[in-house]
């Protein structure tokens, strides 16, 4: 008996296993991922887009602008698009509603599938057609605990008894970060059906960018009108009233700030506020709008802090992994699902209560007068960072796909 045992697992292990994974649309930072998964060559492996956002020309209500990523999203890795029925595609229960899914599951018959999200119609569909097929369900996520998850109110008990029981029908449940992973236990999951898939960027992309531009910092000062020996700190992000970028502007105001220059990199409905409150402390801060993936490197390569200061949740700020690559420390909000993982108070940063003004101010003070200790704190960032990659990812999926296929 043991003998046909192997026999069937080793029959098993040994064809290639039909890996589908769903995704909403093309977004830069999980192309790293895709690739690496391509790698393999134990999976026949595509990704399914349920939309062509971000391959496309598409308005961006904040910023006033049509958005286009200057990167190719489509490169190294299978993939196909799947046609869109809805009319409103960007958000909400019907942004998704894609025929297709029978199809891709009842004909094409893949072994395991991954996807991530119960927020669309298709996230249902692929749910619904998975289960009556008995294919195998790796289910991701991001999300993050947010303080009212036992509140009595009607809405969040709803949500408690509806996600244990959606979790529960998955064979494996990926989280990207410490955070990720106590939302997954709090509704439920257990330890045993769960893996790590980091949050990450292209570390190896950024660190080249970088050293392009070794040398030549002091020539994109000039041009910014930055200072030579002013302390630069980043701010990376749409520009709206969550990113609280104005309690950025006040920490700076309550201390000596004759030499540090805020670098705002993004746009939206909170840019000209923060401009006017900027001029009216007298602190130098230099706005440079909306920069796309090949251009932001060049207003990192000229930072010696990064802030993130959102006063709500944010699940995992790539921005965050992107300025850590370029070696410099970062002060982050306590909110951040990825905060525990990527910031080592007094070691590469710290995280702070993005209310807590004075907190900040001293933080800033603290690395600008002893930049010594910014410089070590952001050789620190690097290492951590360095940690959280793409291949890992991959190899964690790949552990999922085989226990599932074990058992």
């Amino acid at each position: 008996m043991g003998g046909l045992q192997y026999h069937i697992e080793f029959l098993i292990m040994s064809k290639k296993i039909k890996f589908y994974y769903f995704a909403p649309h093309p977004v830069p930072y999980h192309i790293g991922i895709y690739k690496e998964l391509a790698k393999l060559e134990s999976l026949e492996f595509c990704v399914i887009y349920e939309d062509d956002i971000g391959i496309r020309p598409t308005y961006v209500k904040e910023f006033k602008k049509i958005i286009k990523w200057d990167i190719n999203l489509l490169s190294g890795y299978p993939h196909e698009f799947m046609k869109n029925y809805s009319s409103k595609p960007h958000g909400g229960f019907l942004s998704r509603v894609n025929f297709s899914i029978f199809k891709k599951i009842l004909v094409d018959r893949p072994d395991v599938i991954l996807f991530k999200g119960y927020t669309s119609f298709s996230d249902w569909l692929i749910m619904l057609l998975a289960k009556a097929t008995r294919t195998k369900i790796i289910f991701r996520g991001e999300a993050t605990l947010r303080g009212t998850e036992n509140n009595p109110v009607f809405k969040q008990q709803l949500k408690n008894f509806f996600l244990k029981k959606w979790l529960k029908m998955c064979d494996m449940v990926m989280y990207s970060c410490s955070g990720n992973k106590e939302y997954f236990k709090h509704y439920g999951v257990n330890e045993n059906v769960m893996l790590p898939i980091p949050c990450a960027v292209d570390n190896g992309f950024f660190q080249n960018e970088r050293k392009k531009y070794i040398g030549k910092e002091c020539g994109i000062k000039k041009e910014l009108h930055i200072d030579e020996g002013d302390f630069v700190i980043i701010y990376v992000s749409r520009m709206n009233s969550n990113k609280n970028l104005n309690a950025l502007v006040e920490a700076v105001n309550k201390i000596e700030h004759k030499n540090i220059n805020l670098l705002f990199v993004g746009d939206g409905p909170e840019k000209e506020k923060i401009e006017k409150l900027c001029k009216s402390y007298s602190i130098k801060s230099t706005f440079v709008g909306f920069k796309n993936i090949t251009e932001i490197s060049k207003y990192y390569s000229i930072s010696d802090l990064f802030v993130l200061l959102s006063k709500d949740f944010e699940n995992s700020p790539k921005a965050l992994n992107e300025a850590m690559n370029f070696e410099v420390p970062v002060i982050i909000t306590n909110l951040a699902g990825t905060v525990k993982d990527l910031v080592i108070d007094d070691e590469n940063g710290y995280s702070v209560n993005p209310l807590d003004i004075d907190e900040i101010g001293i933080q800033i003070h603290y690395l600008n007068k002893n930049r010594y200790v910014a410089k070590k704190m952001g050789e620190k960032s690097l290492e951590i960072v360095n940690r959280w990659t793409f291949e890992k990812g991959a190899y964690f999926i790949n552990e999922a796909i085989n226990i599932i296929m074990r058992k």
